[in-house]
């Protein structure tokens, strides 16, 4: 099995200069599942392969997580704009490029 890289020493160097938030959005399989049916442009079992590997180990070292099962995108954008509006230093990026 093949290793997720999440940050590629490129983004590292290039955005190191700037305030970068890195902000995990959630929802529960079964909710992942029907929009990936829904929306027509995904491969469908996508999700189910994803699920677990997309936001393990350094992935999960979010300035803020949002979980979209219950709320709309635009109650998901007003709370991720709420939270970058509170917080001008995020850290996950800073901490994550010091480790690649």
């Amino acid at each position: 099995m093949s290793k997720i890289i999440f940050l590629d020493k490129a983004y590292a160097k290039h955005l190191k200069d700037h305030t970068v938030y890195y902000i995990g959005v959630f929802c529960d399989l079964a909710v992942m599942q029907e929009r990936e049916v829904l929306r027509r442009d995904r491969c469908i079992g996508l999700s189910n392969d994803q699920i677990d590997r997309v936001h393990q180990g350094a992935l999960n070292s979010y300035d803020f997580k949002v979980d979209t099962t219950a709320i709309s995108p635009f109650e998901a954008a007003r709370r991720i704009l709420k939270f970058v509006v509170d917080t001008p230093s995020p850290k996950a990026f800073q901490t994550l490029a010091k480790q690649e």
